[in-house]
């Protein structure tokens, strides 16, 4: 039986998770971690039901991803995650990804936000008991903060948030942001698996029918930086950096 503070669960590599290399993609990962984080969360008590009861939501602030090597067609792999405690308003998160030998493929770390379901602002942990449950483990030694942008960032165009974009909270779910600037990043016939990691911070929600205007520089060392933000307003919905190997 797993103790409290780690969870652990296998997955399969199929067919609909890979890139055309014949690899999982960056963002098949993504959508892991996410699901690993409500599990968890839900065994723990503190999932999205539990908050829906109290008019709570989680929302991904934060996340960081470092691919040693991606997990190929039909393999099964081993996900582990665990929650750090809070720091200031943040829940931490942090994952790992084994193959069947027990060899590091993936590394991630989130920052997790409880907002009011009404008016999205950040709450307090409702429940002492939430601190419990801690593993003090990181993977990575260095903070999750803020990506700090560099200046005259260039417009590369417009995505129009459709029905497809869209998660169980009713917005861009956050795995899309990460899949716009691939697609961005990424040009007919280079290979996915160049990019061996990915952080990106979500900054405002997104919803159907909005224009979300997207920005790229290159940072050097093979860092590229993105930014949406959205037409109306100009609030920043999400900056983001990747690096190609």
């Amino acid at each position: 039986m797993q103790p409290d503070n780690i969870y652990q669960k296998e997955f399969s590599i199929l067919s609909y998770h890979l890139n055309p290399s014949g690899r999982a993609r960056m963002t098949t990962l993504a959508n892991f971690f996410q699901e690993m984080a409500y599990q968890h969360a839900n065994r723990l008590g503190f999932g999205y039901r539990d908050l829906k009861k109290e008019s709570h939501l989680w929302v991904l602030s934060r996340m960081k991803i470092h691919v040693i090597r991606y997990p190929v067609w039909d393999e099964t792999v081993t996900l582990e995650t665990w929650h750090r405690g809070m720091e200031r308003l943040f829940g931490m998160r942090d994952f790992r990804i084994r193959d069947a030998q027990g060899s590091g493929l993936a590394l991630a770390e989130s920052a997790w936000l409880i907002v009011d379901a009404a008016t999205r602002r950040p709450v307090r942990t409702p429940d002492p008991s939430f601190l419990n449950t801690t593993r003090d483990e990181k993977v990575f030694q260095t903070p999750l903060e803020k990506i700090t942008l560099p200046e005259n960032m260039e417009n590369m165009g417009t995505h129009t948030v459709v029905h497809s974009d869209l998660d169980v909270v009713g917005h861009v779910n956050n795995v899309k942001y990460m899949e716009w600037c691939i697609d961005a990043l990424i040009g007919p016939g280079q290979p996915e698996e160049r990019i061996d990691a990915l952080e990106i911070n979500f900054m405002h929600e997104a919803h159907p029918g909005e224009k979300v205007s997207i920005s790229v520089r290159e940072g050097g060392s093979g860092v590229h930086f993105f930014a949406g933000h959205l037409e109306r307003g100009e609030k920043e919905v999400f900056r983001a950096l990747l690096h190609l190997t």
